[in-house]
């Protein structure tokens, strides 16, 4: 079920002609667990050499750890892997713990974020996380299934 990852043989310039580079791609935890890092910058390639940058993934909190004032860290699992995901906190969240709010065990939610690899572990840097309702997952899997035809065939500009 995993896609064919091929690094990008397009410049770095022409990365932006793909619509997938401006937009947090939907994608399956076990796809980019399988993603290639860039050897030029921050970017992984996907698919049928697609470049992505920003993620979107919908799963289970099946981990919370509050590390500090600075950093919440889930487990996120979507029935094809599990990935780590970072969430730092802003200054006036650390000054008043009180506004912080945790996902608890076992809450289906929605991240979208940076994917990054820290310490030869990939994880994404959260840039928002919500709770949705369960049945909204079923709705993310079928999202993520329509992505993956066009990500198994190259993008022609």
């Amino acid at each position: 079920m995993n896609l064919d990852n091929t690094p990008c043989t397009r410049p770095p310039e022409d990365w932006g002609l793909d619509p997938i580079f401006w937009v947090s791609a939907k994608l399956f935890i076990g796809d980019l667990l399988l993603a290639i890092p860039s050897d030029l910058t921050s970017v992984y390639f996907i698919g049928n050499q697609h470049i992505v940058r920003s993620v979107e993934i919908v799963g289970i909190v099946v981990s919370v750890n509050t590390r500090s004032l600075k950093l919440t860290v889930y487990h996120i699992d979507d029935g094809t892997g599990i990935i780590l995901c970072a969430e730092f906190t802003t200054p006036e969240e650390q000054s008043d713990p009180e506004t912080r709010y945790s996902h608890p065990l076992g809450d289906t939610v929605v991240v979208e974020g940076r994917l990054s690899d820290f310490r030869d572990e990939r994880q994404v840097v959260i840039r928002s996380i919500k709770s949705i309702d369960p049945n909204q997952e079923t709705l993310g899997w079928l999202e993520r299934l329509a992505l993956r035809d066009y990500l198994a065939s190259p993008f022609n500009y």
